[in-house]
């Protein structure tokens, strides 16, 4: 789920969590995953990640009653420190995101290319220096793991 809010408090987070689960009632789901990000071009979750699961254990969703979810509770497998400490995260800016994403999807569709020739490939797409490539994909790597 992204949620392009920011600052943002583990509450509000887990409240969007809670919605996402609760309009999956009744569907017969053993378990459900809930990924809270910025940006829906982040690699990994910049906000938090849940599990809905029996006890909140993932590893007993065959166990679980998926009719009733009786049992059931959200646990938090991940949530950032930037919830809880705004201050020491930027946002990205929307330039970093797009060469982010360029740069992953280079990098996944041809493992044999460096990640310096990719970076030059982007800086010369882009007219920005190899340096300040690098310097914005970075930027989101970095706000990701805040």
């Amino acid at each position: 789920m992204e949620l392009r809010v920011y600052p943002v408090s583990v509450q509000q987070v887990t409240d969007v969590a809670t919605r996402i689960v609760e309009s999956h009632r009744g569907q017969g789901w053993q378990a459900l995953s809930v990924v809270v990000t910025y940006d829906r071009r982040e690699v990994l979750p910049s906000y938090a990640a849940f599990e809905w699961a029996p006890e909140g254990r993932w590893a007993d969703a065959a166990k679980g009653d998926a009719a009733s979810w009786l049992g059931y509770r959200l646990h938090e497998a991940v949530v950032r420190d930037k919830l809880t400490q705004p201050d020491k995260c930027q946002v990205p800016s929307e330039q970093a995101y797009v060469l982010n994403n360029e740069f992953n999807q280079a990098t996944e569709d041809n493992v044999e290319v460096g990640e310096e020739a990719v970076l030059a490939d982007i800086a010369k797409r882009h007219r920005i220096s190899t340096a300040r490539a690098e310097e914005l994909v970075v930027t989101v790597e970095d706000w990701t793991m805040c």
